[in-house]
């Protein structure tokens, strides 16, 4: 028994320290080179926060915003080869106006926020995927529901726009529509004259097919393509696993959305062609810092003591905390 309630003391004594950690690490503190200026670094990272969870843009909001769209941006020009290890590739090519585009993109379903899911409580919950496909009908069969990717090829020179999509063989055995969609596409294998494929819903109900990439296989993040103008179903693909179906199409759009442009930051962009350091306090970095239990005076964990000085209590050791919490 007295085992059960030292555990569950350490439990409580605890979780405010593991929520903070928490916090932090989502907020991204703690990224520094500097010995003992982590501390420096989570209590900023808390400043800034406070502003984020208020809605204020506040010039430590903007800086943050724009760092971390920049450092996004600069590491996609790595490959990592695993172990820690990450080697610098030439990726300038992807943010320029080309005549071929050759990618690979999966498809997921897009998960909606915590608030968004509140804000449709009692009603009918809508999926939606990385693809998003108009059709010219009401269909049995969502190409988005069942894809797995996207090969995207583009060769303007040649007038060649086709996407081929990939479904898996196997049915899913929690979707009871997939086995009648495979059946379906076993049917195009069977039979691909022009008469059966004008019937055939997956070959000839799709208008418009859009997507924005996000760790493509060959694109930049956050480029937005859209085919549109006569979706034409060109054939239908048997492999070991797969099923492809590809369409060609008349045109695309293509529009890249640059983000660390779109928030750029003048005080952050002129920090880093200075080469600031990150601003530590000093009193922070001093490692011959000490902290005293307020309640027995006796020395305490320093980093428990910032840790409750931030949340606006006086320092208080764990031995007096399990004291107060039997009382």
């Amino acid at each position: 028994m007295n085992k059960i309630k030292k555990y569950l003391l350490n439990l409580w004594y605890g979780l405010p320290f593991g929520l903070k950690a928490a916090g932090d690490e989502i907020m991204g503190a703690g990224d520094t080179d500097q010995v003992g200026s982590e501390i420096s670094q989570q209590v900023s990272d808390k400043r800034v926060a406070k502003h984020l969870l208020k809605g204020e843009v506040t010039q430590e909001v903007e800086e943050l915003r724009y760092r971390t769209y920049k450092v996004s941006n600069e590491s996609e020009n790595y490959d990592y080869l695993g172990n820690g290890v990450a080697v610098k590739s030439d990726k300038k090519n992807l943010d320029l106006e080309r005549t071929k585009y050759r990618f690979y993109q999966e498809n997921k379903m897009v998960c909606n926020s915590v608030l968004e899911e509140l804000n449709h409580v009692d009603e009918y919950g809508e999926e939606r995927y990385t693809f998003e496909i108009m059709y010219d009908w009401t269909v049995r069969f969502k190409i988005e529901q069942f894809a797995t990717g996207v090969d995207v090829y583009i060769n303007t020179d040649d007038k060649v726009i086709n996407t081929t999509f990939h479904f898996e063989k196997q049915p899913d055995p929690y979707n009871p529509k997939s086995m009648p969609f495979i059946n379906e596409l076993k049917k195009l294998l069977g039979d691909n004259s022009e008469y059966f494929i004008s019937k055939n819903e997956i070959a000839s109900s799709i208008k418009t097919f859009s997507l924005s990439t996000y760790k493509a296989n060959g694109e930049r993040d956050f480029v937005n393509y859209s085919f549109i103008n006569n979706a034409k179903f060109k054939n239908v693909e048997e492999t070991e696993s797969e099923y492809l179906l590809t369409y060609d199409w008349d045109a695309f759009i293509r529009l890249p959305l640059n983000l660390e442009r779109k928030y750029y930051s003048k005080t952050m962009d002129e920090k880093y062609k200075n080469n600031e350091k990150k601003d530590v306090a000093p009193e922070m970095v001093n490692t011959e810092r000490k902290a005293y239990c307020s309640v027995c005076g006796k020395e305490m964990s320093v980093y428990d003591a910032d840790i409750q000085r931030a949340d606006g209590n006086e320092p208080v050791c764990k031995e007096c905390m399990e004291k107060v919490l039997k009382k």
